[in-house]
Formats: C-alpha cells, structure tokens, sequence
C-alpha cells in the first residue's frame, strides 16, 4: 500500500511547474517582442518568478520557528510568590503580584511566544476563560492537594411563597462540621453533619415572593470555617389544583383538606354523605373536560368502588398528565384490590389492618406530655384524651410491584407507598390508615412530609420558570443564551448593561455581586451573583478538575516537537514580490526598440 503524497510536496510540485511555465512563457515573449528588454530586465522577471512562489509556499506552510523557549510556566492562582527557575513565567491576572511576564490570558501569552508547544500549569488551575486556547498546546499540571471547604453548592429552583426548598452541599476535608442553613433574617432554619461522602442536604422556607439571599455557613470544632450565600427565588405561580373524592366524611378527609389549603393547594372536596347527597364543595363531573381543570386527585376506595364507568374517564385523564393518589380506608373488598393490582402495584400480604410503626416523638413533645399538658399540634375540635387518641395503622398488603417506585416506608421499614407511572401521569397507591392521627400524637411535620411527598410524586408539574443555573462570580464571564433582539442586564446599583447576542447568546462580566436581572423580549429572568472571593474551595476544585482533563498529552521533557511560526510575515513578503513582479511587467524601464 502506498503512502499518499503530503500537501506541502503537493502544493511544492504545483508551483515549481507554474515557476517553469512562466519562464518559458517569458523567454517566449522576449524573442518576439516587437520592444525587447534589456537582458538585465529579462534575469530580473525570471528571478521574482520563484521568489514568489518560495514565499507563497511559506505563507500556506510556515517553517518552525528557531528562537523563542519551546516551554512556559503559566503561573495561576495559588502559585507561590517566589516561584521555582526554569521556563519563562507568565503571569495571569488570578496569580497576583509575582515577577514574571503578564499577560491578560492564555491566548496572549501563545500569541506572544508561538514557539511553545508545551505549556506547565502552576498553581491551582486554569480559569474557564483559559481552557480553550490551553487545548492548542501540550500541558502538564502537578495539581495541588484538594482544597478544604465547600467544594460544591446546589442553589434550590424556583420556588412558591410559603413552600419548603432543599440545597445541597459537598464538603472536602470536613468531616466533622457542622452545617446550618440561616434565612435572612439570621435564624437557623435547619442544621445537619456532612455524610462520609461530604454531602449534606439542608431544608429551608420560602416566606414571600421576591429574592432572597439565605446563607450557608460552615463550622468545625466551634468556630466557622465558611460561609456562603444561597439565593433564593420566589415566584408567584398559579396554586396546584386538587380534587380530594371521599366516600363519607370524616377527619382524615378533614385534615387532609386543612394541611393541603395551608401547603398552597387549590382544593375541592367532594364527599358521599349516602342516599345520593354529597357534601362538600360543588359537585364535580368526572370527566375529560373537567379532570382537565385539576392536577392532582386524591381518592379512597369507598369512592373508587362507587365510580363506576367513570374509572375510565379518571384513568384517562391520568394518561395524559393528571397525577392519581390511590387511599385505603381500611381493608379492601375483592374487587378493589383487584382493580389496584390491575394499575400495576402487587398489593404483596394480607387484606387485615397491621401496626405502623410511627418514629419517636420529639423530645419537646414527650416533655409536655409529662407534664400534663395538651400537645400544642392538636387542634382544639379534635382535643380528645390521652386514653381516647386514635391510633395510625396501616394496610398489611405492601404496595410494591415491577413498575412501582417505592416512596414512603414506616420506621420498621414495611412499605407505606408507591407510585407508577401511567401515560404521561403518575398514580401512586397509599395504604396509611387514619394519617390524621399523627397531628394529634406530636408527628406533625412526619403527616406533612408523607402528603407532600404523595402530592409532589405525582401532581402535574407547573410549566418551569426561565431561570439560569450555575454559580457565577464577580469578574468572571459568563455566557447568557437564549437571547434575540434587544437585551440587558440590570445591575444591583441600577445602572444598566447592553447585551448583543451572537446566534442567541452574548457575553456578561458581572462587576458586582448581588441579583442581577436579564431583560429580553420573553420577560425578566433574575440571578444571582456571588462575590469574587466566595467560594474559594469550590472556584479551586473546579479550576483543578478542568485543568486535570487537560493533562496527558505532554510529550517527554526534551522531546517538544518543533511548531510552526507564524504566516503573516511570509504573507505580507508574497504581496510586496508579486506586486513588484506585476509592476516590473508593465513598466517601459529596461525596454529598447527591436530593429526590423
């Protein structure tokens, strides 16, 4: 198999016969013209001829450059002051006050010395301002030892007024601190000790719409290591709709009716008081047009029996994105449980009633107890006795299956509820007894962590507010997409930045920490900045860990191969030869008249 020819010897081989023809082509010319040159006119057009050829070659094909260091230091943040003799050292703007040569970027810094083909790291890391142009070049990167911290936050989503929101933290070299979520008030919300892994989860309440900034903050061994702002957006947004169907009232209906309005949903209740007389708010039809109007429905089992044909309208508006809780009463007749297992769940055991085994109550609430007093959580029409408290029990059959999910398990471990998916919705099965108990037994926040865990399982999901994600500090770029037509940046001191978007994106520098807000033609998207000297660890490990995916193609000290120097110098040699040439031949200069 032969090797194919390269394209420089290709290009070489196709001037070196232009170079030929046109001299002969000159020669030609010469002998018949009717004004013949002067031999010393003649030598000089045959001479440009491959002088011009030469440096269009060298303009397509640039020879290695000879001078200049073929290596160089790029000194980041975290290099030592005094940093070791070796290759030239280029200072970025992130490595401080150190003696060497600075330059604004990597890019620069190639530019201004083409002859490096390898490039060594010192520091932490390059910024991402500098990761493409490092991808040009060989890199090695000794990394540092992980940085000590907080190496990673995850700001909540968008959320609604008076509704909870979960963040999230990695910590490195912690393992024994402690981590507090403060609102803004400055009050500890929640507190919790980082897994062996470093993750920590943290719970917090979003009071009112707006943004808000809420803080994380880190101590160990009594003092505080960091601290960390995480914002917050709060938005208004239409109230989750649900249907709550009961085939008689009672207080599981009624507490359940009370928890969700407080939890921000839009309820309607219907119940079956016998006889054909229903109780409750106005009655609704179950139908497609209607089940349309809700998100979630909520139903036990005496209703369920009782629907009749109208499962089918129910079950199909759950294809197409309503989100079905499926509740036990108590035991279940033969074809209830039958048409269950139909959706999918095993209902696994027995159709009798069993223990739930409930965690113990907080300490606040068994010292009240001990005293005498009421518990504070119980509400005053339900203030029954101690001896009279009803018990939380549970359906033995366990709700598993091969498609479900499990979603809530008791303190013993037995399955409580799971959900499957069913089209484009969601019908989760529960098999608590009598959950209403639990607010009158000092397990408030557990009845509340249940509903809102069943209801976000499978309520139909509000359309998602624009948001955009990531952290992002001052003085760092970064990159807004999305855009068309006239944008801007609202800063926190009021003022203004114009925005020109490049096939939907454009380019912001933040220059002060705070929310920001992005107008466009879509409406306002707020986010949050963080200051230039938050976050340090994070800003650290992911410097390093982007660096690190740069590393490995370094060729062996003393191998560097040769790199090619640049072409515009050959290039402005080629125009200035060719438009020589062409002037050469059309002056009268060196002309004489042919005698005939």
């Amino acid at each position: 198999m032969t090797t194919p020819m390269p394209m420089p010897a290709i290009v070489a081989a196709i001037l070196a016969l232009a170079v030929l023809l046109a001299a002969i082509r000159l020669t030609l010319w010469h002998r018949a013209a009717v004004e013949q040159g002067s031999p010393l006119r003649l030598a000089l057009l045959l001479l440009l001829q491959p002088v011009c050829a030469g440096l269009l070659f060298f303009a397509l094909f640039p020879p290695a450059t000879s001078g200049g260091s073929g290596a160089l230091r790029i000194a980041t943040a975290g290099t030592p002051r005094l940093a070791a003799a070796g290759a030239p050292l280029i200072v970025l703007p992130e490595a401080g006050a150190i003696l060497g040569e600075a330059a604004p970027d990597l890019a620069t810094a190639l530019r201004r010395h083409p002859a490096a083909g390898t490039i060594e790291i010192v520091g932490r890391g390059l910024t991402p301002r500098d990761i493409e142009a490092a991808r040009t070049v060989a890199l090695r990167f000794d990394p540092p030892p992980p940085p000590r911290g907080i190496i990673h936050l995850s700001p909540p989503a968008s959320t609604a007024p008076g509704a909870t929101f979960t963040t999230g933290a990695t910590l490195a070299g912690l393992p024994e601190a402690t981590v507090q979520l403060l609102d803004p008030a400055g009050r500890v919300t929640d507190s919790a000790t980082p897994d062996r892994d470093g993750h920590v989860t943290l719970t917090g309440t979003a009071r009112s719409a707006g943004a808000a900034d809420f803080t994380l903050r880190v101590r160990d061994d009594g003092w505080m290591v960091e601290q960390a702002s995480v914002p917050v957006l709060t938005q208004d947004s239409a109230r989750p709709r649900l249907l709550i169907l009961a085939g008689a009232p009672g207080p599981e209906v009624k507490y359940l009716r009370r928890w969700a309005t407080d939890a921000g949903f839009a309820v309607t209740s219907q119940m079956s008081a016998g006889g054909g007389v229903q109780l409750g708010d106005v009655p609704v039809s179950i139908d497609g047009a209607s089940l349309r109007g809700f998100d979630a429905v909520l139903i036990d089992d005496r209703s369920w029996a009782a629907m009749g044909g109208a499962r089918n309208a129910l079950l199909g508006a759950v294809r197409d994105g309503l989100g079905l809780i499926l509740r036990a009463g108590g035991p279940l007749d033969g074809a209830t449980r039958s048409q269950w297992q139909a959706l999918g769940f095993a209902l696994q055991g027995g159709n009798d009633l069993a223990p739930l085994a409930l965690p113990k109550p907080p300490a606040a609430t068994i010292a009240r107890t001990r005293q005498g007093i009421a518990y504070a959580d119980r509400p005053e029409d339900m203030a029954f006795p101690d001896e009279l408290l009803p018990e939380v029990t549970r359906l033995a059959a366990a709700p598993t299956g091969r498609d479900a999910v499990p979603l809530l398990r008791d303190a013993g471990g037995a399955p409580l509820a799971a959900w499957r998916a069913l089209g484009t919705g969601r019908i989760a099965l529960f098999t608590g007894i009598d959950s209403y108990a639990l607010i009158l037994t000092g397990h408030q926040p557990l009845h509340d962590l249940w509903w809102r865990s069943l209801l976000g399982a499978v309520a139909r999901p509000a359309p998602a507010p624009a948001m955009i994600d990531g952290i992002h500090w001052a003085g760092e770029r970064m990159a807004l997409c999305g855009l068309a037509g006239n944008a801007q940046v609202d800063r926190p001191d009021g003022s203004h930045a114009r925005l020109i978007p490049v096939n939907g994106c454009a380019a912001f520098w933040p220059e002060s920490a705070g929310w920001h807000v992005l107008r466009g033609k879509d409406g306002a998207v707020p986010f949050h900045v963080q200051p230039a000297q938050a976050l340090p660890a994070m800003r650290a490990t992911r410097d390093r860990a982007a660096t690190l995916m740069l590393r490995g193609n370094a060729p062996a000290p003393g191998s560097d191969e040769p790199r090619h120097g640049p072409a515009w110098p050959w290039l402005l040699a080629w125009l200035a030869a060719s438009a020589l040439l062409w002037w050469l031949e059309r002056s009268r200069i060196g002309r004489r008249q042919s005698a005939r």
